[in-house]
């Protein structure tokens, strides 16, 4: 039988080994535990959020100036078949591909800015919010929507139906008023910030300093090639009759416009030159009636003209057929007498304008240059 005291003892050495059982089974559970969540939270895939803030890639514009676009690496779907399942599984939660950027002709002279709406938003309500915090804006903007489906960028204005979770809005930096300012750079990115926030949505602004680094490029290329020729028809004796110049002129096919002036159209109906009178009398049907004038002007706006060089030689045609017709003479805006020699230095001249926006991507003519010169 064994003493009191050795009962205690022996009691107080079961309690102590118990407690040490407790103590190292809890430490194990404790570093159990531990590994099992790092593995649970360790990822080696990009996390979405930083993903979608990752600097877009900015390709090379023709013409050798970089633009920004919306371009972001995208992964290759032919290598998606020889992935591993830990591979396929990591992503699943990757970041879906990302949308291309504009197209060049609408973004070439334009600040374009990117908006995510993870949660959607109504393209309607998007262009509709915008028109009113936007109103004060003097430059031109349009509204793009990304469609899933069809994996394009779509206009959007607001009849547009359904949701989007891309948009896409495009602020043209210059146009013959000048460069876009910093004052009105500033405005409109704090109201379209406005505009996103009832949307819960983010917009990815570029850089101030490059946005108006690129207006005023611009700016600069728009007016070294900014240029108008003109050919002047003036009274060599009696001045020119209203009722005669209405005659040839809608017999050379000229259209009379709602500006007081006849317009030369080619086959697509756009504008090729003006004739107008050297008068500030504008030209209308009744004022045609009775209108006397000592002279009129043909005017060819060289950035605006598809293929200004052949449109130059059919306003000087028109021009010499008026003066043999009316009893008048080609003169320049100095009125000296407009020669072969000054003609064909004019063509020189045109040449070397339309051959500098061809370099620059913006052909005469084309919707970027009828945007930028306007």
């Amino acid at each position: 039988m064994m003493s009191g005291n050795e009962l205690q003892y022996g009691l107080i050495g079961l309690s102590v080994i118990a407690i040490l059982a407790l103590v190292i089974y809890n430490l194990w559970q404790e570093r159990r535990a531990r590994k099992t969540a790092e593995q649970a939270f360790r990822s080696t895939h990009h996390d979405v959020l930083l993903d979608g803030d990752a600097e877009a890639v900015i390709p090379p514009a023709p013409g050798g100036r970089m633009e920004p676009g919306l371009q972001r690496d995208i992964p290759n779907p032919a290598s998606r078949g020889s992935d591993t399942p830990a591979m396929a599984a990591r992503a699943s939660v990757l970041p879906r591909q990302q949308e291309p950027s504009l197209p060049w002709e609408l973004q070439a002279i334009d600040c374009a800015v990117s908006i995510e709406a993870p949660a959607g938003v109504s393209a309607s309500a998007l262009y509709t919010a915008q028109q009113e915090a936007l109103s004060g804006n003097q430059r031109n903007l349009a509204w793009f929507g990304w469609n899933d489906n069809d994996n394009e960028w779509f206009e959007i204005d607001a009849r547009t139906p359904g949701s989007i979770n891309r948009a896409c809005v495009t602020l043209q930096l210059a146009d013959r008023r000048g460069a876009l300012t910093e004052k009105e750079l500033d405005r409109f990115n704090e109201r379209l910030a406005r505009v996103c926030d009832q949307f819960l949505a983010v917009p990815r602004l570029p850089a101030k300093a490059d946005t108006l680094a690129r207006a005023h490029e611009i700016d600069q290329f728009s007016s070294e090639v900014d240029i108008q020729i003109a050919v002047n028809v003036v009274s060599a004796a009696a001045p020119f009759a209203g009722t005669k110049i209405r005659g040839l002129a809608e017999a050379a096919g000229l259209q009379l416009g709602n500006d007081g002036c006849y317009h030369a159209l080619d086959d697509a109906g756009l504008g090729q030159f003006v004739l107008a009178n050297q008068e500030n009398t504008l030209f209308s049907v009744e004022q045609l009636k009775h209108l006397q004038t000592p002279g009129l002007t043909l005017v060819l706006d060289v950035p605006r003209a598809l293929n200004p060089a052949s449109t130059f030689e059919r306003m000087v045609r028109l021009a010499q057929h008026l003066a043999d017709s009316l009893g008048g003479v080609l003169v320049d805006d100095n009125r000296n007498p407009l020669t072969e020699r000054s003609i064909q230095l004019i063509r020189s001249q045109i040449g070397q304008f339309e051959l500098q926006m061809e370099r620059q991507s913006m052909p005469a003519g084309s919707l970027i240059a009828l945007r930028l010169f306007s």
